[in-house]
C-alpha cells in the first residue's frame, strides 16, 4: 500500500505499528501470529500489543483452532467508525472548549459623549444579574454636572438599589464629605465606602467579567472592556486597596 494511505489510516489515532499489523492481516487473511511477525518485520512483543488493540478497537478479530490463534483483520469500513467515535468524543466537550475559549476573549466598546455614558452604565442594569457584587473605584460627586447627568444618577442609583446589588466603592479621602452627605433616598439600599489618600486612579467599575472606566471630560467618554482575565486582575487590585482603606 503507497504511503499516503498509510498515513491517512495513521491519521484516524492508529500507530505505525498497529497500521502494520492491520495491513498485514488484510494481506494475509485468516492467520496466526507467525506470518504477521514476518510480514510487519516487527518483534513478536509488539505484533501481539498491537492485535490486542486491534481487537479492542474493532478492527481485528480472532478463533481458536484446536490451542492456536488465528487473527483475521475487520471490514475496512470499521474504520469509520474510529472517526464517528472521536467525533462523538470531540462533541461531548466542545461546550467545554467553547466556554475556555469565550473566557479568554476580550472585547471593548467606547462610548462618547452624555448620552453614550448613560449608555454604559445602564449596560451594567441590564447584563449583571440580581444580588451580584458591583466594586468601583468613585470618581466622586461633580459639583459641575448637569442637572440632566444629576437626574441620570439619581435614577441609575435607585435601579442599582433595586438590582440588590452587593455595591463597594473606594474613593479618594478628599471626597469623603461630598459623599457622606450625598442625598441617597431612604429606601435605597447605600453603597459601602471606603476612602484612601491619594489614589491614583478613579471612575473604573468592576461588574462580572467586564470593566467599565469613565472619563468625565467636556466630552465624557467611557469604555467597558469584556475579560475574565482582566476583570478578575482588577478585582484583585479593588480588594488590595479595601483591606487598607479606611471606613
Amino acid at each position: 500500500m503507497d504511503q499516503n494511505s498509510i498515513a491517512i489510516i495513521e491519521s484516524l489515532g492508529l500507530t505505525p505499528s498497529q497500521t502494520k499489523v492491520y495491513l498485514s492481516l488484510l494481506e494475509l487473511g485468516e492467520t496466526t501470529s507467525g506470518p504477521i511477525i514476518e510480514k510487519s518485520k516487527l518483534h513478536s512483543s509488539v505484533v501481539y500489543n498491537s492485535l490486542n488493540q486491534l481487537i479492542d478497537e474493532g478492527l481485528a478479530s480472532y478463533i481458536i483452532k484446536g490451542k492456536t490463534k488465528y487473527f483475521q483483520a475487520a471490514d475496512p469500513k470499521n474504520l469509520i467508525s474510529l472517526v464517528e467515535d472521536k467525533k462523538s468524543k470531540l462533541l461531548e466537550i466542545i461546550p467545554l472548549l467553547k466556554k475556555k475559549h469565550e473566557e479568554l476573549q476580550s472585547t471593548a466598546k467606547i462610548f462618547s459623549g452624555w448620552k453614550g455614558v448613560f449608555t454604559a452604565f445602564n449596560t451594567i442594569i441590564e447584563e449583571l444579574p440580581k444580588g451580584s457584587e458591583y466594586l468601583g473605584f468613585a470618581a466622586g460627586l461633580d459639583e459641575q454636572f448637569s442637572k440632566e447627568t444629576k437626574e441620570f444618577f439619581e435614577i441609575y442609583n435607585r435601579k442599582r438599589s433595586e438590582k440588590k446589588y452587593v455595591v463597594k466603592l473606594i474613593a479618594n479621602e478628599t471626597e469623603r464629605k461630598n459623599i457622606l452627605e450625598y442625598g441617597f433616598e431612604k429606601n435605597q439600599k447605600k453603597p459601602e465606602f471606603r476612602f484612601v489618600k491619594d489614589i491614583s486612579f478613579n471612575g473604573i467599575i468592576i461588574f462580572g467579567d467586564n470593566i467599565l472606566q469613565v472619563a468625565f471630560e467636556d466630552v465624557p467618554i467611557a469604555v467597558i472592556i469584556s475579560s475574565k482575565i482582566m476583570a478578575e486582575s482588577f478585582r484583585k487590585t479593588f480588594y488590595s486597596f479595601w483591606k487598607i482603606a479606611k471606613k
